[in-house]
């Protein structure tokens, strides 16, 4: 057999590998996802309970950041408490697999469409006021 042929047959294992481990990944996160497709995530530190985050540029002209000031307005006039932020902070966690998996969840959120929506350990990119308002009154106690 040839190199080439056996590193083509390398690289079609390991391709075929990371698609399968991808594609499970996903199904877990689909199966932890709310009706309204919002996931699982850790709270940034200090954050009041409650209160919905809305994660965007601030004084950013584009059009997610002006989403996300009409969704942060919006969710204000129905009197949910509301906060606009570009920042995220938590403390370093002992590394374990359920701290990891909510991580790589936070990673899928944080890095979807602007804007970015945290509410009471769930979050979801580009949501409606709708469906954070829903996520909000579901989670709220």
């Amino acid at each position: 057999m040839s190199l080439a042929r056996l590193l083509v047959i390398v690289a079609l294992i390991a391709g075929g590998m990371q698609w399968w481990n991808q594609r499970r990944d996903e199904k877990a996160m689909q199966a932890l996802a709310t009706p309204g497709g919002f996931l699982p995530v850790p709270m940034p530190d200090g954050t009041p309970a409650n209160t919905v985050l809305v994660f965007a540029p601030l004084n950013c002209p584009r059009e997610g950041a002006q989403r996300a000031k009409a969704l942060a307005q919006s969710l204000a006039d129905r009197g949910i408490p509301v906060v606009k932020t570009d920042h995220y902070a938590a403390q370093a966690f002992e590394p374990n697999p359920e701290t990891e998996a909510a991580f790589k969840r936070l990673n899928v959120v944080m890095t979807g469409e602007i804007p970015i929506v945290l509410v009471n350990g769930m979050g979801k990119a580009n949501p409606s006021a709708d469906e954070v308002g829903a996520e909000f009154r579901r989670t709220h106690p």
